[in-house]
């Protein structure tokens, strides 16, 4: 099969790239609005940046319209743009059915911790919850927000000011996070999800390397 980018059809091309790009990371996004309301979605347009200073980015694709023609933003993205704050929580196996609940579409009054049963832990440096139950909390400062594309989505690129990291999930003696216990949930396509029980290892050719 041959697809002609010069001639694209978005939504075939949604189709193609979130079953080429696999398996993405999930990106469970908490934030805060002006009246405190909480809010929590989960993105898999998601990736880390660079770990000095450590900076992350998710990106955050059109919701509805808000005047005809124009199209509207998500609930996260407005309380990011407002608080210049969030949190990203990591799913793992346990989390798999909560995250699935708070992907719904939800008025923004709607409090999706409440929502998924989730109970909520105070962050250290953010106004934003977070998940008390994720093995992995990351406390975020925007540093930018980009727009891309024709919509257009937005990239939202935050320094991780403070991390939570889960006692049983962390290695002391490696300084590095255990994968076989942290078991994280990876997002495919349409309504498919990964687990990460399979994991194999291969060395680089390099002596230092500090991965």
């Amino acid at each position: 099969m041959q697809v002609d980018l010069r001639v694209p059809d978005p939504t075939t091309m949604y189709k193609l790239l979130i079953g080429c790009v696999v398996p993405r990371p999930i990106a469970w996004v908490s934030s805060v609005d002006a009246d405190g309301v909480r809010n929590l979605a989960p993105f898999s347009y998601f990736m880390a940046i660079t770990h000095d200073p450590p900076t992350i980015a998710f990106s955050s694709s059109p919701r509805g319209v808000e005047v005809p023609g124009t199209p509207g933003k998500k609930d996260t993205l407005r309380n990011v743009e407002l608080t210049r704050e969030f949190v990203v929580n990591v799913v793992d196996d346990d989390l798999a059915e909560q995250i699935n609940v708070t992907s719904g579409d939800y008025p923004a009054e709607v409090d999706e911790f409440t929502q998924a049963g989730l109970a909520a832990a105070p962050s250290v440096q953010v106004k934003a919850p977070r998940v008390a139950a994720a093995p992995i909390n990351m406390e975020c400062r925007v540093v930018q927000i980009l727009p891309i594309g024709n919509l257009p989505h937005h990239l939202v690129i935050g320094e991780i000011v403070h991390l939570h990291v889960r006692d049983d999930v962390y290695d002391a003696t490696t300084g590095r996070i255990d994968m076989r216990r942290l078991r994280p949930v990876g997002r495919l396509a349409g309504h498919q999800y990964t687990h990460v029980h399979d994991i194999f290892e291969m060395k680089r050719p390099a002596v230092d390397y500090k991965g």
